[in-house]
């Protein structure tokens, strides 16, 4: 009985041995498996490595666009408009005729006053000639040539209004409007047409007593035109001496070459105008800044992990903008994938460029500076934009 007992006991601690076992047995095994599961996965990022750049800091000015030369052409005679020789948009040259008036009674009196003064020329030679024979008197030749003087004035007066009834360009142009029709009666000083020279255009803005201190004469700009991305190029022409006495502010006027008429006027015009340069900073695209609870951030890599840097952000221009604090030279910083890294993240490094604008060849226009340079932008009435120390 005792030895049946015990026996019973022997198996059944066997029996509790053995699930142990095999309860720490499955239970190692599971820990193993959430090892290998729970195994961190590299994000794949494309970084930039950041060099010393040399930024231009520029601000911005914006106006009205119109022709260096323009004007609206009046009659000096009175008369009917009898043909139109230009029509509207029509490029004409300096002193061609656009617009005629009848000059039949003009046209009379002008060949009247002609044929005096060729007698009066004759007349003067032969009064010259018995004057110098002492056959008249010194009176008669005073006489003769005041006669003379006169036919002279009076042929050159209706020439000068027959001329004039043929309305005449000033410059090169284009005819931009035309006020009369063919037929119309009109009467010295009445509008008949307006042209324009738009092969140089005309910005005319103003400037602050703390931005006209960086303009100077000959400087050049960058000028968007409308709504329009294309930029052109202007100089500066004019810089005011005495500022507005109603605003505090100086006149300043751009010139827009405009040689194939492809720019327009009477658009608003923005100008970006360089206002300093400083060399050997850090400047960074945009979109690589997180904006957090803290602050602006980034992501660089060391090793093979994602560090978080606080940044303390400078002027910015379109998609660049630069680091006052935060990153230093010769890091690199993380322009792509970055939105889902932790400090501290596992990262595998895919792509490497040099570009300032974190670009590689093949990305979409919008996502680098040279295609974000048609869209003039600035902060804060300042702006920066991005030129490498190789001649960029």
């Amino acid at each position: 009985m005792y030895t049946t007992r015990f026996t019973s006991s022997l198996r059944v601690g066997a029996a509790a041995t053995m699930s142990l076992l095999l309860v720490l047995a499955v239970g190692g095994c599971r820990d193993a498996a959430t090892d290998e599961t729970i195994q961190e996965i590299p994000r794949n990022v494309r970084v930039l490595d950041l060099t010393p750049e040399t930024v231009t800091e520029y601000f911005e000015i914006a106006g009205p666009v119109a022709p260096v030369r323009g004007t609206n052409l009046s009659a000096e005679e009175a008369g009917a408009i009898v043909a139109i020789t230009a029509a509207k948009g029509t490029e004409v040259a300096a002193n061609q005729i656009i617009l005629e008036q009848d000059r039949a009674i003009l046209k009379a009196e002008m060949e009247a006053a002609q044929a005096r003064l060729a007698t009066q020329s004759y007349n003067i030679d032969k009064v010259r000639q018995l004057f110098d024979a002492g056959k008249v008197s010194r009176i008669e030749l005073l006489t003769a040539e005041g006669d003379f003087a006169m036919a002279q004035s009076q042929a050159t007066v209706t020439r000068r209004r027959y001329d004039r009834a043929g309305i005449k360009a000033p410059f090169a142009g284009v005819v931009v409007d035309r006020y009369v029709e063919l037929g119309q009666l009109v009467a010295p000083g009445m509008p008949v047409c307006r042209v324009v020279d738009p092969y140089t255009l005309k910005l005319e803005a103003y400037l602050t007593d703390t931005q006209v201190q960086w303009v100077r004469k000959g400087d050049t700009a960058k000028i968007r035109l409308g709504e329009s991305r294309a930029l052109a190029d202007g100089a500066i022409s004019w810089v005011g001496f005495e500022a507005d006495r109603a605003t505090g502010k100086f006149k300043v006027e751009i010139e827009i070459p405009n040689p194939d008429l492809v720019y327009h006027s009477g658009v608003i015009g923005r100008a970006r105008l360089p206002k300093n340069q400083v060399a050997d900073v850090v400047a960074i695209p945009r979109d690589a800044v997180l904006n957090g609870r803290v602050g602006p951030t980034a992501y660089v890599v060391e090793g093979d992990r994602a560090k978080l840097r606080q940044l303390k952000l400078g002027a910015s221009q379109g998609l660049m903008v630069v680091v006052d604090a935060g990153l230093v030279q010769g890091e690199l910083l993380v322009v792509r994938g970055h939105r889902d890294l932790r400090d501290g993240s596992l990262v595998n490094i895919t792509e490497t460029t040099q570009n300032p604008d974190g670009s590689l060849a093949g990305d979409p226009g919008e996502l680098t500076a040279a295609g974000a340079a048609t869209r003039i932008h600035s902060v804060d009435g300042s702006a920066v934009d991005q030129n490498r120390e190789a001649g960029q």
